[in-house]
């Protein structure tokens, strides 16, 4: 079974959105197959920036970036805010609506969204 982490969560609501980062890291470190998939202000993450409470995304991606585990973020939400690949953190993934779609609707994925 794969885990879809879903994160729309930006600078706003940075307790939730690192909350889910450090369910997806445990659920990593158990041995799980792992996904995120940051869409709305959530892109925000992925490049690096620091919340109010001292976490960012970089403190979890030494176990969330690797051939078994992905981060993904929405082409369109990166478009929308001016984003380009090179604002991002190395490693990270610009996916497509689609991508997400295919994600959340397949049998081989349990989804959580934060």
């Amino acid at each position: 079974m794969k885990l879809l982490f879903i994160i729309t969560k930006g600078l706003e609501k940075a307790g939730s959105a690192t909350r889910a980062m450090e369910f997806a890291t445990l659920a990593a470190q158990q041995g799980n197959q792992v996904e995120v998939f940051l869409i709305d202000e959530a892109v925000h993450w992925a490049q690096g920036i620091r919340a109010a409470n001292g976490k960012s995304m970089n403190d979890y991606l030494s176990i969330l970036l690797n051939d078994e585990y992905h981060v993904h973020v929405c082409k369109s939400c990166t478009d929308r805010r001016h984003i380009s690949p090179d604002d991002l953190i190395e490693g990270v993934i610009i996916s497509s609506a689609p991508t997400l779609v295919e994600m959340m609707a397949s049998p081989d994925y349990k989804v959580f969204t934060f």
